[in-house]
This record gives C-alpha cells, sequence and structure tokens, in this order.
C-alpha cells in the first residue's frame, strides 16, 4: 500500500525516533522478518533511544516482481549486501516500527541525515510544479478548512 507524501512527510516531521543503525542478525529469506542493529546516529530522538543501543522491527522480506501490497519491504538481495540503515521509527525501544516506511539504506553513517522532511517538500514542490507549471504561491491543502462562523 503506497502512503502518500503528505503521510510521508506527516511521519518524517513527527516520528519520535530518526536514527541510522549499523545492521546486526537478520535474515534475507522471504516473508516478515526482524531487522536488528545498534544505532550509531541519532537525528531525533525522546529519549528513550540513543546511540549504542540495540533496536528492532519488522520488515517484510522478498524478490523483486513479489512486493507484498501492504507491509513496508526491502529485496532480499538488497538486505543481504547492507550493512547501515537510517529509517523513522515509532514505538517503544528497542522493539520499534517503521514510520510510515520511511527507511533507506546506507553505505556507511553520515553527520546529515539522509532522509529529511526537506527532501520530500522539495520534491512536492516539483510536483505541484509539474502539474500546475508557473501557479505561485500554492495553497496549502489546510488553508481551505475555514470554521463554521454561524452565519
Amino acid at each position: 500500500m503506497a502512503i502518500p507524501i503528505h503521510g510521508r512527510l506527516a511521519a518524517r516531521r513527527t516520528a519520535p525516533f530518526h536514527i541510522q543503525m549499523a545492521l546486526a542478525t537478520r535474515t534475507v529469506e522471504r516473508g516478515e522478518a526482524e531487522i536488528t542493529g545498534k544505532v550509531v546516529r541519532v537525528f531525533r530522538t525522546d529519549s528513550r533511544l540513543a546511540e549504542g543501543n540495540d533496536v528492532t522491527f519488522p520488515i517484510w522480506v522478498c524478490k523483486p516482481g513479489d512486493e507484498p501490497t501492504g507491509p513496508a519491504y526491502i529485496y532480499a538481495d538488497d538486505l543481504a549486501k547492507a550493512v547501515f540503515i537510517e529509517a523513522y521509527l515509532r514505538g517503544r525501544s528497542p522493539y520499534c516500527e517503521l514510520a510510515a516506511y520511511e527507511f533507506t539504506l546506507i553505505d556507511a553513517p553520515t553527520d546529515q541525515p539522509v532522509l529529511s522532511p526537506e527532501e520530500l517538500e522539495e520534491l512536492l514542490k516539483s510536483h505541484i510544479e509539474a502539474v500546475a507549471p508557473g501557479r505561485p504561491n500554492q495553497v496549502k491543502w489546510w488553508q481551505f478548512w475555514r470554521p463554521n462562523r454561524g452565519a
């Protein structure tokens, strides 16, 4: 199930944890798997998760062409080669879940996040420009809401 970009953006802005982790034990068999590892970078936390902590979250492992229609997934071959991952998580450490499926494999820990809200804001802005070129000052979706003033 695809999550709309507004939902993904909200998840990036509100997830209690935004981390990079070194992958430890993981399965590369097809089906639901537990990704486990140690946190190596913390970009956001509510103090329940820190560098050096263990963390685990579920993800669906599949082959290309066998993608599920619901859960977040990763290809088995990509997971087998992966060493680090960046993710937005929620839950109670060490057992978490992905926030709106927001994760990416990375080659090494970075000082700045690879995934950011700004990245999605730029993507959204370029999409709006593609479908409505030249329309300055796009109205935000929440600006359509008007309280009932009891006229």
